[in-house]
């Protein structure tokens, strides 16, 4: 299971900026990171008059458009458990970023491993302030701090190194 990073805060906040930081910083030491979104009001993908967004139009109950290096899959779909959508992400992942669920992620139903808030009284990782300035490079390394004890308690269990 990749290790949940949530990270809440009011609309404008930086959210997405921290989150678009740490990505950056987590792929360029080799990670494999996932993003899940909420996106409370709907969401548009799909450009007007593409093929794809003629297709859900018309009233497909799923479009999946595939490129050689990418693919979007868009389906009509309830949820009720955030760990339901994480259920659609690779498993290869080694972290996955929860922006929003704010409820969802309070639950039992998603064991997170670094909290994120971010307010206007500044940046907290998991109740812990940290400078803003500081924040990509903190949650950087208390992910890294993750995934390096999950890596010893897997090559001590499966007898070899690495998370995949």
């Amino acid at each position: 299971m990749p290790v949940v990073i949530a990270v809440h805060g009011p609309s404008g906040s930086g959210k997405t900026t921290l989150i678009e930081q740490v990505v950056s910083r987590l792929h360029a030491r080799g990670l494999s990171v996932g993003v899940v979104k909420h996106a409370h009001d709907g969401f548009a993908l799909d450009q007007r008059g593409k093929d794809s967004q003629r297709f859900w139009e018309a009233g497909a109950h799923a479009v999946l458009v595939a490129a050689p290096q990418e693919l979007f899959v868009r389906q009509r779909c309830t949820w009720s458990r955030l760990s339901e959508l994480l259920g659609l992400l690779p498993q290869e992942l080694d972290c996955v970023f929860i922006e929003g669920f704010t409820h969802s992620v309070t639950a039992i139903d998603v064991p997170v491993a670094v909290q994120v808030e971010i307010a206007r009284e500044g940046v907290r990782l998991n109740g812990q302030p940290v400078h803003g300035d500081q924040a990509s490079a903190a949650v950087e390394a208390a992910v890294m701090s993750c995934l390096n004890y999950d890596r010893i308690a897997v090559e001590s269990r499966e007898g070899h190194h690495g998370r995949r």
